[in-house]
């Protein structure tokens, strides 16, 4: 069945939402309930919706909620780090239901990368006894740069020897399936997007801290890529000119103050009397605090500057330098308001991202639906 510009408006509304009856959607399309009847009566033959319970209240007529048909697809996303891959089968309505992940360490420095990355969906597959045929699409986020016809993994800074890989001709053989690859900031943004707090905003930007710094920016509803598809490298903005070397070969990359091993490795560089800084963070160590604060700062100085390009409404964060390091985000927030155009800051949200560790494996999910279904 191929698609109308009116069914996937239809398909795409009932996707944001957790059952929408037709008198709903009408409002959020603009089509006309006559419309939308006809449209509807289609994607349930189709077998993409099914129809839910009923509500109202009283004696009156109830409406029938739409859903997403569960089983009509099943997905496979796949969210490569510079320190490990996330993979996860998900069925039509994105529920997961099988995941795993792996450390890049853990990968031989020699083996073809592309090899390692689809047998292990393969392993995954057969973990549930799901045959590969089984899958309609599959989607890849990646914590590097991506050519910009996106299919092509030029290079992911923190994992040494992944690049240049052509990962759709290599599920080509075992899958049979499309296979769709974006820069991982770009999934996130699809993860709030489509399963977060952003559904209705066209100005967002989603960071994720970690191993290394992902960010994804949306700007007037539009997905930021840039010439070539290298736009948003938060992670590589010049924070301290002279800083060490980053892994992308530039000096002082905010990559190299904000990140965890980063943080860790500064710790120890001030005598810490504790083996880790979360330790030493929990027991109130004024050097761990210190060395958070100022990491704090540098995050909020490298989002000022952000926030002044492109004023954006929300900005989403997550990660486990978040979690772990609270007074990290406290100084962060308190760094912006300081530092960026108090009009450009005006009305602006920060708050955690939706998904967290998991922001981007939806999103990979989310990027091979709309990419099979919605192509951009």
């Amino acid at each position: 069945m191929e698609l109308t510009a009116s069914e996937k408006t239809i398909l795409t509304a009932i996707g944001a939402n957790d059952g929408i009856s037709r008198k709903e959607l009408a409002k959020a399309t603009g089509l006309s309930p006559g419309s939308v009847t006809l449209l509807t009566k289609a994607l349930l033959q189709g077998g993409y919706i099914v129809e839910g319970e009923r509500i109202g209240a009283g004696l009156g007529r109830k409406e029938v909620l739409l859903h997403a048909n569960p089983d009509k697809f099943y997905f496979l996303g796949i969210d490569i780090g510079g320190y490990r891959v996330r993979m996860a089968v998900s069925d039509n309505r994105f529920a997961i239901l099988h995941e795993a992940e792996f450390l890049i360490a853990d990968v031989d420095e020699d083996a073809p990368k592309e090899a390692w990355v689809v047998a292990s969906a393969v392993r995954l597959m057969e973990d549930i006894g799901m045959d590969t045929s089984a899958i309609a699409a599959i989607g890849i986020g990646v914590t590097g740069i991506v050519d910009a016809g996106r299919s092509l993994v030029l290079s992911i800074p923190n994992a040494k020897h992944w690049e240049r890989l052509d990962l759709p001709q290599a599920f080509r053989q075992s899958f049979r399936c499309p296979v769709y690859v974006e820069e991982g900031g770009r999934t996130m943004l699809l993860a709030e997007k489509f399963m977060g707090k952003a559904k209705d905003e066209a100005d967002y930007i989603v960071v994720h801290s970690a191993y290394s710094v992902v960010a994804g920016m949306m700007i007037g509803g539009q997905t930021l890529r840039g010439a070539r598809n290298a736009g948003g490298l938060l992670g590589h903005i010049t924070a301290d000119p002279n800083g060490t070397r980053c892994t992308c070969g530039n000096y002082g990359c905010l990559e190299n103050i904000v990140t965890y091993p980063m943080l860790e490795h500064e710790y120890k560089n001030r005598d810490g009397q504790y083996p880790s800084l979360i330790e030493a963070y929990r027991l109130n160590d004024k050097t761990a605090i210190d060395v958070c604060i100022e990491a704090g700062q540098a995050f909020g100085i490298a989002l000022s500057n952000v926030v002044n390009l492109f004023n954006p409404v929300s900005i989403y964060l997550g990660g486990p330098m978040f979690d772990d390091f609270p007074i990290l985000f406290e100084e962060m927030k308190r760094t912006i308001t300081l530092r960026a155009n108090r009009f450009a800051t005006l009305g602006l949200q920060l708050e955690r991202s939706s998904h967290n560790h998991r922001q981007g494996l939806y999103g990979a999910l989310i990027l091979a639906k709309h990419e099979l279904l919605f192509p951009s």
